[in-house]
This record gives C-alpha cells, structure tokens and sequence, in this order.
C-alpha cells in the first residue's frame, strides 16, 4: 500500500490500550476513500487474472465506488475486476423457495452494484477508451453453500473491503450472534440492521417495507476466503463501531465486524469523526 502522510494519518491505539488492529486516522471519508482505492489499485496493478473485489452495498463504502471511477477517467485499468457483493435482500415465493429481489428495487444489492460500482466505472472507461468490468457476483438463496465455492474456484478473494453496522455490528447480513464458523446462508434480517439500512435508502418509510431477511457470505467466508480485508469506518456514527472492532482480541459473536480481527492481512481504516479525534 502507497505510504500515507504522517501529517494526515495517526496509526496508533486510541486511549485505553493496545489493539490487535491497530487503525489509520485519517482526517475525512474522502481521505479515507482516496487510500482504500489506492490499495485497489496497487492490489490491482500487482495481480494476475480476475480480480475478485468483496463489497459491500450501502453508504460507507460508496466514496471509494465513486473514486474507483474517477480513477478509472484518469486512464486506470480497472478491466479484470470481478465485484463480489456480501450478500443480497431475500423474498420468499407462495411456495416458500427464496429468491433474491428484483434488481431494479433501489435497495438491491445487485442493483446497486450496477448502477453505483459498475455503471460510472463503465463511463468513465468509455471517456477514457479502455475496457469496463462487468461481472457482478451475488450469493443464491436457493443454493448459498455454492458462492462459497465459487469463490474458492476462483483462488479466494483478493480484497475484501469491509463495513460494520452502526447499532449492532452486523457485517453483510451476519446478525449478532452469527457462529464464526458460519459460511454463505440465508438469515433473518434483525430489527436494528433492517432500520439501519432504512436511513441507506430514504424511499423505504416503514420498517415492514424493508425485507425480513438476506442471503449472505458468512463469518468464515470473510475470513477463511480472503487474502486480504480492509474495515472502512466513516462518521460519528461509526464510533461504536470504531471502538468495538479496535478494542477486539478476536471474533465477538455479539459484534460480528470483530471478524476483522482474525482475518489475513487486515487494516482499518477510519475518519477522525469515527475515530472521535
């Protein structure tokens, strides 16, 4: 990873001891943005074959999507990336069989892969004259046990860029206390990650609009699965979130994001209002 400055970074433990993941402050969710796609793309750039980039949907990780693309204006190859979304809303047919909802609903994940990853990485490779990615990989409710194989096919995820939930922890659709050996399943979906997700998406009013539950990669997945994973935490909202995962010496069932812990190669990366600097 390209250095970050001391004078905008603070990689040291906040008051209370030391950590197991020690973070890198840095002073807004733009500056944090701009070093996790740097990482990208020198992760990127060092790479042979598909690039397997693990995402998440929803407000963290969005300034990163949108300076992917700008990045990709600037001339950057971005064409052997393979975006592998966490995990994806699931509605349940008169028979009971899961499936995953209509892509064009806003709160999609798969359609918010399209329309927020992969359609402005798309323009701005037609401006630039070289060749978009296209491949969106979304788990199967009727058949998760084989998203993990796929991404195992495929030699594991190369990066896996990570959020955790700001009132209960959960990571991609994990609820608080998701088993750590858990692999790709379809969870219900617990009240504080469903109004979480409410103030994602502005249209959904009501808690009974939002779905009741998910397909998701589980806690293994993430950790067993990926050569190397970056936790993103941006605004006051996350300082929960920033003083669980920090303060973490292993997986806490109750604090799912606490897997980042125990990953390979994992980083943190923070704002100062998550930070509380």
């Amino acid at each position: 990873m390209p250095p970050v400055s001391r004078s905008t970074a603070q990689n040291q433990p906040p008051p209370g001891g030391e950590v197991s993941l020690r973070p890198i402050v840095l002073p807004d969710r733009d500056a944090v943005a701009e070093t996790v796609t740097d990482l990208v793309l020198d992760r990127l750039a060092t790479s042979d074959g598909a690039f397997l980039l693990g995402c998440p949907g929803g407000r963290t990780v969005a300034p990163t999507y949108r300076a992917l693309a700008r990045r990709a204006d600037e001339g950057a190859d971005l064409s052997r990336l393979v975006v592998v979304m966490m995990d994806e809303y699931v509605v349940h047919d008169d028979a009971g069989i899961p499936r995953t909802v209509d892509p064009g609903l806003s709160y999609s994940c798969r359609g918010f892969a399209r329309r927020e990853i992969l359609q402005p990485i798309a323009d701005a490779c037609g401006r630039a004259g070289t060749r978009a990615p296209t491949e969106v990989w979304v788990p199967d409710p009727s058949a998760p046990e084989r998203y993990d194989a796929a991404i195992a096919a495929a030699g594991g995820i190369d990066l896996f860029l990570l959020a955790s939930g700001d009132s209960d922890g959960h990571i991609a659709f994990n609820q608080p206390g998701t088993p750590r050996e858990s692999r790709s399943h379809v969870t219900e979906l617990g009240e504080a990650t469903r109004r979480d997700n409410m103030s994602t998406f502005p249209e959904l009013t009501r808690l009974e609009m939002v779905p009741t539950h998910g397909v998701t990669v589980g806690i293994d997945t993430i950790a067993a699965s990926s050569r190397e994973v970056v936790m993103i935490l941006s605004g006051e909202h996350k300082r929960e979130a920033f003083r669980r995962i920090t303060a973490a010496q292993a997986y806490e069932p109750d604090w799912p994001a606490t897997i980042a812990v125990e990953c390979k190669s994992p980083l943190l990366v923070a704002d100062r209002a998550a930070a509380g600097h």
